[in-house]
């Protein structure tokens, strides 16, 4: 056997012994309650890449993709139903116009090669949902995630939630708006708006509003970010830059949402 043969078969034993310890890590950690919906606000993208010297405007996105990849695959070997993920905010068009083309012409790539998985069969255990102010994104961009959502709607497993072109202030605007002209339509009587009348005119409605929100880039904050659903939620913060984020990383994250969970009852339940 030579060097590279070596090479190989401990690489898979490594591999193997790796995909055993995940998988007893996993049954320990279902032990105790799992969140039913993590949000994850993806920060670090940037300053990843400055971290380590990569060339291109996309570049911390790219590491930041794989990622995404990898986290969603823990979350359905786990068992989280939901997962959001913060893509784009509205805050991000600031950005130089160079930067937020190269982001959409990433985002673009990704979701088509989504499509693409989709239609060669290898995404039957997971749901693909797009939400935020899709207008504000361009009519190819827009076309596709419609395309994607459309190929998993009947799919059945993790239901994962992408954040684009969103704000909360923004979305707590339209969906005031939203629920007025849908009770303006009940005739002249005067009408009241209840908090569900708004709740369902959210971007996020047809998801429950998440259990754990898990910032990256050591940031205590959520930028605009769901704070009507994150009302009751844990936020945990840490200080890995998105790119850098793993399993551990997450085992931690839900460690602290157990060992919070009966006070996290006990305040909704008072709520």
């Amino acid at each position: 056997m030579n060097t590279r043969e070596e090479v190989g078969e401990f690489s898979k034993l490594v591999n193997g012994f790796m995909t055993l310890m995940r998988r007893f890590i996993f049954k320990v950690l279902c032990v105790g309650p799992i969140p039913n919906h993590i949000s994850f606000i993806m920060d670090g993208n940037r300053r990843f890449a400055k971290k380590h010297n990569l060339q291109g405007l996309d570049a911390g996105h790219r590491a930041g993709f794989v990622s995404v990849t990898y986290v969603l695959q823990y979350c359905q070997d786990i068992g989280v139903p939901y997962v959001t993920l913060y893509a784009f905010g509205i805050d991000n068009f600031k950005r130089e116009p160079e930067e937020v083309k190269s982001m959409m012409d990433l985002m673009l790539e990704k979701i088509e090669f989504t499509i693409d998985q989709a239609i060669s069969g290898n995404l039957k255990d997971l749901k693909v949902i797009f939400a935020g102010d899709m207008n504000l994104v361009n009519e190819r961009l827009k076309v596709a995630a419609q395309r994607l959502m459309e190929l998993t709607e009947e799919n059945r497993g993790l239901v994962v939630v992408v954040i684009v072109a969103y704000s909360a202030s923004h979305e707590i605007v339209q969906a005031i708006r939203e629920s007025c002209v849908r009770k303006c339509k009940g005739g002249d009587s005067p009408q009241v708006l209840e908090v569900s009348d708004v709740e369902e005119c959210m971007y996020t409605s047809i998801v429950p509003d998440p259990d754990l929100v898990i910032r990256s880039g050591g940031i205590d904050r959520l930028s605009n970010f769901m704070t009507w659903q994150s009302s009751r939620s844990l936020l945990h913060t840490t200080a890995a830059l998105w790119p850098e984020l793993g399993l551990w990383h997450l085992v931690w994250a839900i460690l602290k949402f157990q060992r919070m969970h009966d006070y996290l009852q006990k305040k909704q339940k008072l709520d």
